[in-house]
């Protein structure tokens, strides 16, 4: 029995050693090959077929959720609890190998990697909305917002990778970090489920803490942030997948609960990042 036990966490821990090797050998944490000619930025660990084979999203045809081609979801929403969503990359075979190796498989040497894909999104987001908006002196999110995991998923993984994901931008971009949002209860894998199950699965799936939501506005208060004034607070909720939305909208009509009733005069907007749009 403790043999198992053993065995099983070896396994598990073996993606990272393997990977945290090749780091340091340099060789490519997702393939193993040598890396040769170096990648730009935070993507130097990969090689150039694994940097060249990251699907971007270059342009987007639905302006809500960022999908690069007809949605059919968005039509069909009849509200938002969120303004827009943008991802870096599509969910193709080779981004949904690497969020099953950092996710299932314990290889937690790729989060640097993904936090950076993230951070991509996150600057097109942010260009978008000063061409579209104020300048980018005073255009700035008040927070982060991770989507939070059961705490079955918790036990079996050992963390929350949007969690995580939303610690690494944060860290970056010297925002505050809000772990305010609580699933209410165990829904299963939703990559599992038709659009209507998620809608229906993700309905009052989220809750999120007021009175920690009241401390931290005061907080930003305190240090002179925008959501200092009452006219208006920007939160930006973190997620690695974007499917159907339902997940998202979930969490941004929890958000807003929870926000009329820590703050009843200020006006609330929500946008969504993430790593992926399936």
């Amino acid at each position: 029995m403790v043999t198992d036990v053993i065995l099983r966490t070896l396994r598990r821990m073996l993606p990272s050693i393997t990977a945290l090797l090749a780091k340091h050998t340099g060789d490519c944490i997702i393939c193993g090959n040598r890396r040769g000619s170096k990648q730009p930025g935070q993507f130097s660990a990969l090689c150039s077929p694994c940097y060249r084979a990251i699907p971007w999203i270059s342009r987007v045809y639905c302006q809500v959720c960022g999908r690069p081609e007809h949605c059919p979801d968005c039509i069909r929403r009849q509200r938002s609890g969120f303004v827009i969503n943008r991802s870096a990359v599509r969910y193709d075979a080779t981004i949904r190998e690497w969020l099953a190796l950092y996710k299932y498989r314990g290889n937690e040497a790729l989060e640097p990697l993904l936090g950076a894909i993230l951070h991509i999104a996150y600057r097109g987001l942010r260009a978008q909305l000063t061409r579209n908006g104020p300048g980018a002196a005073s255009l700035r999110f008040d927070a982060m917002v991770p989507v939070p995991v059961s705490e079955l998923r918790l036990l079996e993984r050992g963390f929350n990778q949007a969690e995580r994901l939303a610690a690494h931008l944060a860290a970056a971009e010297n925002l505050p970090l809000w772990d305010v949002l609580r699933r209410v209860r165990h829904s299963g894998k939703q990559s599992n489920k038709t659009r209507g199950a998620r809608m229906r699965d993700t309905r009052h799936l989220f809750a999120a803490d007021v009175s920690f939501m009241t401390s931290r506005l005061q907080q930003l208060r305190e240090r002179g942030s925008a959501a200092a004034d009452p006219a208006g607070c920007r939160l930006l909720l973190i997620d690695d997948i974007y499917t159907t939305g339902s997940t998202a909208n979930a969490c941004a009509e929890a958000l807003l609960i929870a926000m009329k009733k820590a703050a009843p005069a200020m006006t609330v907007e929500i946008y969504c990042l993430t790593v992926a749009r399936s």
